[in-house]
């Protein structure tokens, strides 16, 4: 049977802010905050010790994305903070029901939490006053709400092996079935779009994203 790894599974910080974007200042572009220039060594040294430094933020802006955002919620904005987060921390709880896992659980969320709101502070040390809500998800809401078995962000890992798999294309040796979204191209957004326009393709005989490219 072929198979392939799961892509990491992550934490993610929402944070609600009553102040509006331009008020604190906050762009559209996305931060990537790295611990070091040692980032195999960093993310190894995290996997083994939790309480080692987090090896990455990624800071995202949605509210300063959404230009219809201001018109909705006047005086508002948000943030998002993701980090790596092994499932093997968070695999205790797997079993019990949402915002019913219990005090120890909720405990690990609020230290994450305040661990990310310092990074928060480095970069951007005006938004802290401003928080008016704040939420932590963790590979336990990806696996409740994502229906990913192990709570990965992305699907199936982004190995040499992966991309190699011949069996990772849009026709299978089933008729009429095919694959599409991102675990056929790459991950994210953009890779579930073009997984789209291939199996679309490839379903029809012609090559949409060619034709796309002339509209």
């Amino acid at each position: 049977m072929q198979s392939t790894a799961r892509s990491a599974s992550h934490i993610c910080l929402y944070v609600g802010l009553d102040a509006t974007d331009e008020e604190l200042g906050l762009g559209r572009s996305n931060l990537w905050v790295y611990h070091s220039t040692d980032q195999d060594g960093d993310f190894a040294r995290y996997l083994a010790d939790p309480e080692a430094p987090l090896p990455l933020a990624y800071i995202s802006f949605p509210s300063a994305k959404d230009p219809d955002f201001e018109r909705r919620y006047p005086g508002r904005a948000t943030i998002e903070l993701i980090t790596l987060a092994p499932w093997e921390r968070f695999a205790a709880w797997a079993d019990q029901r949402v915002r019913r896992r219990g005090d120890d659980y909720e405990a690990i969320k609020a230290e994450l939490a305040e661990r990310m709101l310092r990074e928060l502070d480095r970069h951007l040390p005006q938004v802290r006053a401003a928080i008016d809500y704040q939420e932590v998800s963790t590979p336990l809401s990806t696996r409740h709400f994502a229906g990913y078995e192990r709570g990965e962000i992305y699907g199936l890992d982004h190995s040499p092996e992966r991309f190699a798999a011949r069996w990772l294309r849009p026709r299978t040796p089933l008729r009429g079935l095919w694959l599409t979204g991102q675990d056929i191209t790459t991950c994210g957004i953009a890779g579930a779009m073009a997984g789209g326009y291939l199996t679309a393709s490839a379903m029809l005989g012609r090559n949409l994203l060619k034709a796309a490219g002339r509209e």
